[in-house]
């Protein structure tokens, strides 16, 4: 994980622990002037550097981005345990936050796992 500061500034708007699932739900802001919306690793990185959480325990579920404005609101999941997170997270969701060279290999071997089914 580097350490270097990332290129756009994070406010939590909302916070809630659900002890059913066993996480911290955060809604959060991102602001990115003059650039396009960060990479959800990027953001998952951060994301666990501030909070001081384990990475493979936060997943971000989502990010928008507002037409015209520099601005993306972000939904992520931060949980207790990593086995908890592999349990409740969705496969496409764990894929969406894996590193981009981790990412790639995954959806090829999906791909090729596919093309040999038909």
């Amino acid at each position: 994980m580097s350490q270097t500061k990332p290129e756009f500034g994070l406010k939590i708007v909302k916070e809630r622990y659900n002890p059913l699932a066993k996480r911290r739900e955060l809604t959060v802001e991102l602001y990115h002037v003059g650039k396009g919306t960060p990479p959800r690793y990027v953001v998952r990185n951060y994301i666990a550097s501030l909070l001081k959480a384990r990475l493979e325990c936060v997943y971000v579920r989502s990010l928008k981005t507002e037409y015209g404005l520099n601005r993306t609101i972000g939904e992520v999941h931060i949980y207790d345990d990593p086995k908890r997170a592999e349990e409740m997270e969705p496969e496409y969701i764990r894929i969406r936050n894996l590193p981009p060279e981790e990412r790639a290999k995954v959806l090829a071997a999906k791909a090729e796992e596919k093309a040999k089914r038909r």
